[in-house]
């Protein structure tokens, strides 16, 4: 006995595939424009230094309880402190740059 052939033709509309291909591939003038924004990487220095070991104990009991990682907290107290010290904008010379190694 030869098994019966279902007919599904009548399941999809033609409408309906036409706006599935428009919707997937983006033909309609009524696709909405996505935007990126880029946002300015900041290169970071990787440095080494020593602090007193009260300090450091705050600083990582800062970082856990406030879930911030202990660079963005060294950045914004330095930020802060610098805003008070204006020798911080001056530029070294250039003997004193090459001799620190720096950018």
């Amino acid at each position: 006995m030869a098994k019966k052939q279902h007919n599904l033709n009548h399941l999809t509309s033609r409408p309906a595939a036409a706006k599935l291909d428009e919707l997937l591939l983006g033909s309609t003038p009524d696709t909405p424009t996505v935007t990126a924004t880029i946002e300015k990487v900041v290169e970071k220095t990787r440095f080494t230094n020593v602090l007193p070991t009260d300090t450091f104990r705050r600083l990582h009991q800062l970082s856990f309880w406030s879930r911030q990682d202990m660079s963005d907290i060294l950045d914004s107290a330095l930020v802060a402190y610098f805003a008070n010290q204006p020798d911080a904008d001056k530029a070294l010379p250039e003997k004193e740059r090459l001799k620190r190694k720096m950018p």
